[in-house]
């Protein structure tokens, strides 16, 4: 708690600081600026005082001794002492720190000066017809088209800082007849500027400081209500770093924190809704996960049914191979016997009685083979019919599976919006950007557990169509030897009629003995074609056994992953559930 209040007062010392400093400056600014203006308007007006001074004094001075003077040059004249006392006169008046006449000679283009304003008793005062040097050209030009001029302020390397004022001495009809300058310190600027600057400062003084505390009173109230804003803002946040997601943020100004706080609060309110759609989908994906696991387990049980009838079948099929080489067998005999009965015609009556009692046998067991075949092709009936409701369920299957793509889909969609979210919240959002992550790893392992029940369901889909097309093949060939036992059935029969016939045809007993020998040639090459289609049976039914077992296998990892599918979208729920939302009522 100490570190959130140090954190508070450091951003309010900081604002203090940022809205002080400019006010400080601006006073010091104002105070400089009003220095800077007294003394360039201190300036100013002794300029323009000195070019008044000049001018006046030039209207005050003897235009006749001026003349005269010009008539006659001389430190000794009247005219120079009279010209002279008049500038000493003047210049004490004025308080000016030298006065100065000249006139232009007319000797060259030089500057001569005619009588010097300073006191008698001053040694170092410029005699008669000393050279005068102006600084800039430009004075000198405008002095000769009769034009008063103030220069800037120049240093002196013997008088120091000061400025001049020259301007002409005009006769009454307007002739220039001399030149009038005026040289002022600057000391007499200063000792103006230092006399004003006072007070300047007790006129500015107080109305900057009424200005500062107005600002200061206003920045400590803007600057209090931005705090407010942030703190509201601030506690929002920690509730939500929290899990707090009912919260709300108030909003006390109308400025862009006020719309960080409305932000805020939209923020709030779509994680909310992400929240609300994340266990609703967690929810979803549970019971998808559980009908998976109920599906797999139907599917196993009759994936075991399967197994056992194609079991039950081979064994079948064995019997029925061993039934066929016996009456292989039983043929081969009745061969023996007809060779027999050619060799020995006087036993031609016994022979044709054991022929009846061997055709009796024959016609048993075809009759007993035939109908072996007959439940043969309806228990494969059978096991086709329900290898065709596995292959729907299968299909069922991946449609589950697909819907459970779907929804992981939608969890990754989920979590990178949360991840955003996330990262817009800043410092703020850490906590939730974990639990984004979490569901994104979530959404990844879930679609790669779908993906491989997918191929699971694909590869048992195709292996049931396969034994499907294997079930087809058995019940063609047990057509087939239905057939063939029929065919068989129908040899007996002449058999029995040429056994009946024997006595009366005792003439043609060589040739029906032949025809015998090929009926039992045909018959022979018919078991041994039963014989081996019954072996091709067994050995299909095994194979299919085998896939039926691969089959059970597949559902069983299909069942272990929708059960880990189902951890996982309980762990989804638990951590969605840290989050506290409105209620939909709400």
């Amino acid at each position: 708690m100490k570190s959130k209040v140090k954190k508070r007062m450091g951003l309010q010392s900081k604002l203090y600081f940022i809205l002080l400093i400019p006010l400080v400056v601006i006073g010091v600014m104002i105070l400089w600026t009003t220095k800077l203006s007294i003394q360039n308007a201190s300036l100013s007006t002794m300029q323009l005082n000195n070019e008044a001074l000049a001018v006046n004094t030039a209207k005050l001075l003897d235009k006749s001794a001026v003349k005269s003077l010009n008539t006659n040059p001389s430190e000794q004249s009247s005219e120079y002492k009279e010209l002279r006392n008049e500038l000493n006169t003047l210049r004490l008046q004025s308080g000016v720190l030298y006065m100065y006449m000249y006139m232009y000679n007319r000797i060259g283009d030089e500057w001569k000066l005619t009588v010097d304003g300073a006191a008698w008793d001053d040694k170092d005062y410029s005699p008669f017809g000393s050279p005068v040097s102006f600084t800039r050209k430009e004075t000198a030009d405008r002095l000769k088209q009769g034009e008063t001029v103030t220069t800037d302020i120049t240093t002196d390397p013997d008088w120091g800082t000061m400025f001049s004022s020259f301007t002409p001495i005009k006769d009454t009809d307007g002739t220039i007849i001399g030149y009038l300058g005026i040289d002022r310190s600057l000391a007499s600027v200063t000792e103006v500027y230092e006399k004003t600057l006072p007070e300047a400062y007790r006129l500015v003084i107080p109305v900057v400081s009424i200005i500062l505390i107005i600002s200061i009173a206003a920045m400590v109230l803007v600057t209090r209500r931005i705090l407010r804003q942030v703190r509201f803002i601030k506690n929002t946040l920690e509730q939500v770093a929290d899990g707090n997601l009912t919260v709300t943020s108030q909003q006390v100004t109308y400025d862009q924190l006020g719309e960080i706080s409305g932000l805020t609060n939209l923020m709030v309110e779509a994680m909310s809704n992400m929240i609300v759609d994340i266990q609703s989908s967690s929810s979803t994906l549970q019971q998808a996960s559980e009908n998976i696991v109920v599906t797999t387990e139907g599917t196993l049980h009759q994936t075991e049914e399967l197994s056992r009838t194609l079991q039950q079948i081979a064994d079948v099929s064995t019997n029925q191979a061993d039934q066929t080489l016996e009456s292989v067998q039983q043929s081969n005999r009745l061969g023996q016997t007809l060779d027999e009965v050619g060799s020995h015609v006087h036993q031609f009556t016994d022979t044709a009685r054991h022929l009846n009692e061997v055709r009796n046998q024959v016609a048993s067991e075809h009759e007993l083979l035939l109908e072996k075949g007959r439940e043969s092709a309806l228990r494969i009936k059978q096991m086709q019919r329900m290898s065709h409701a596995l292959t729907e369920k299968s299909r069922e299957a991946a449609n589950i599976g697909q819907q459970v793509q779907g929804i992981v889909k939608q969890t990754q969609i989920l979590s990178f919006n949360a991840s955003i979210e996330a990262s817009r919240a800043g410092e703020a959002g850490k906590g939730f950007s974990v639990v984004a992550h979490e569901m994104g790893q979530l959404a990844q392992q879930s679609a790669m557990s779908i993906r491989e029940i997918d191929q699971i369901l694909s590869s048992f889909v195709e292996q049931i169509e396969q034994m499907g097309d294997q079930f087809d093949q058995n019940i063609n060939t047990v057509n087939e030897q239905e057939k063939q036992i029929a065919l068989c059935l129908q040899s007996v029969d002449k058999v029995t009629q040429v056994s009946e016939e024997v006595q009366e045809l005792a003439a043609h007993l060589a040739q029906l003995t032949t025809e015998m020998h090929e009926v039992r040639h045909s018959v022979d090459q018919h078991l041994n074609h039963t014989a081996s289609a019954a072996q091709q049976t067994a050995g299909m039914t095994e194979d299919v056994s085998a896939s039926a077992q691969k089959q059970a296998l597949a559902v069983k990892e299909l069942s272990a992953v929708a059960r880990n599918l189902t951890t996982l979208s309980n762990n989804l729920q638990r951590h969605a559930d840290q989050f506290r939302v409105k209620s939909s009522d709400q």
